[in-house]
């Protein structure tokens, strides 16, 4: 029994029908990025040290993860097989952690996360570029944040309304872990969307040749994965990123610089979003609803704008806009610390600054979701895009990691209001590497300047 048409003869509207896949999946995983660190610190009595490791933990496993499940998908030709595979992973994952009973049996499962989640990521990134003319990237990855979005506003609802009046039912740490067990489930029905409403490029799909899909790919991931560590180290290898960063036709290659921007970004990115839950819950003793609500006001404001910034940002420069967000959030991020003097005066005027903040938060978030992609896969011509973005997304991992890390070492090190201002600067640095040498004037197209 036929599941999906071709691709081809689809009209754009089918083809970006599968964006809804991401609702329940991302209404689970915007619960759960409010979720882990209240979990860690109120159930388990972590520190920002233990919220900074389990972070890092699932970055560090997902780098790798991401080339390897991106090499797979370009070498099968397959896109929904690995969209599906990475959100049964959530599920998994979410499912482990809400029996985790130390920040170890956490950490293991967030690693699991890393590993199989990421399946999903090159596939859906690619699959968007495959889907619509390069003329429209911008516009439909803002249609499919604005989609997601919108599951993950729904997550973050649900999550508050839970920390807000199940505790009183089930006391906190069990209201906690039946919270990630519904962030499983709803992981569950995306992946059936997901395998319901994708359309391959080009290919009719059966059930029986799914199935048989299936086994191709255990069988395939078996023989590949022996040989992981020497394709990791191809894939960082010197000669395979000259390879990459080679200028196409149309001019000089910025990539190099825009990863090195983009690496820059996500340490002091990362690092900030590391401190910042822990900041209010244990240095301002706020409650974990008063996190989830901020999470909430945040991606409304993003969700609002992702379409109408993407639709924006075909007919500008975006490297331009990128740089303005991100000069955006060296103020934003550093007026976080003000949070402390203002609530020693005023509680209400304490939350009314945040709830300032993490909009400004969202509208700077709405731009970087829509400009940084494109960017990267414009750097060189066509062939390599898939290429451009598998280097793109490692940049983004590696940062995660670093910028974990460093958020958990710093706040321990030096205290959470150094941590958080040091984060903005570093914001900051990225910003002027863009600036000033990442160029590729408007629309997507790289422009004859060296780099």
């Amino acid at each position: 029994m036929s599941l999906t048409t071709a691709s081809a003869d689809a009209t754009p509207e089918r083809k970006a029908l599968w964006f809804y896949s991401y609702l329940p999946t991302n209404m689970a995983g915007g619960c759960f990025d409010s979720l882990l660190p209240i979990f860690i610190v109120l159930a388990l009595g972590g520190t920002v040290g233990d919220v900074a490791a389990v972070s890092v933990a699932a970055s560090f496993a997902a780098v790798p993860s991401l080339i390897f499940w991106g090499r797979v998908s370009d070498s099968m030709k397959w896109r929904k097989h690995f969209v599906v595979m990475g959100f049964l992973g959530r599920s998994i994952a979410y499912t482990i952690m809400g029996f985790s009973v130390s920040t170890g049996d956490l950490l293991f499962a967030n690693i699991v996360m890393g590993l199989l989640a990421s399946a999903s990521t090159p596939a859906m990134s690619i699959l968007i570029l495959e889907s619509f003319d390069r003329r429209v990237w911008s516009e439909k990855i803002g249609l499919f944040n604005r989609v997601a979005g919108i599951g993950n506003i729904a997550g973050i609802a649900l999550g508050s309304l839970w920390i807000a009046f199940s505790p009183g039912l089930f006391g906190v740490e069990v209201s906690l872990r039946l919270l990630f067990l519904i962030n499983a489930l709803l992981a569950l029905v995306g992946s059936w969307l997901a395998f319901a409403l994708i359309l391959e490029p080009g290919e009719k799909l059966s059930r029986e040749t799914f199935y048989e899909h299936i086994l191709q790919i255990i069988r395939w991931t078996h023989d590949r994965s022996r040989y992981l560590p020497d394709k990791i180290h191809h894939f960082f290898s010197w000669k395979h990123l000259s390879r990459v960063f080679e200028p196409g036709s149309s001019g000089k290659s910025y990539m190099s610089w825009f990863l090195a921007s983009t690496f820059i970004y996500n340490i002091g990115a990362v690092g900030f979003f590391t401190i910042a839950p822990v900041y209010l819950l244990d240095e301002l003793d706020m409650d974990g609803a008063t996190v989830f609500g901020l999470a909430l006001i945040q991606a409304i404001a993003s969700t609002l704008l992702f379409k109408y910034f993407g639709r924006f940002s075909d007919r500008g420069d975006k490297p331009k806009l990128l740089f303005f967000s991100k000069v955006a959030r060296v103020g934003i991020f550093a007026m976080y610390i003000f949070t402390a003097p203002i609530l020693a005066a005023s509680f209400a005027v304490a939350v009314a600054f945040l709830v300032a903040l993490h909009v400004a938060i969202g509208i700077t978030w709405a731009i970087i979701a829509d400009t940084q992609l494109p960017i990267a896969v414009s750097a060189g011509p066509d062939e390599r895009k898939g290429s451009h973005a598998g280097v793109f997304n490692a940049a983004v991992g590696l940062g995660a990691i670093a910028g974990g890390a460093f958020g958990g070492i710093s706040a321990i090190g030096i205290g959470f209001v150094p941590s958080i201002v040091t984060c903005a600067l570093i914001v900051g640095a990225s910003g002027i590497i863009l600036r000033t040498k990442v160029r590729t004037g408007k629309g997507t197209g790289p422009v004859n300047e060296s780099a």
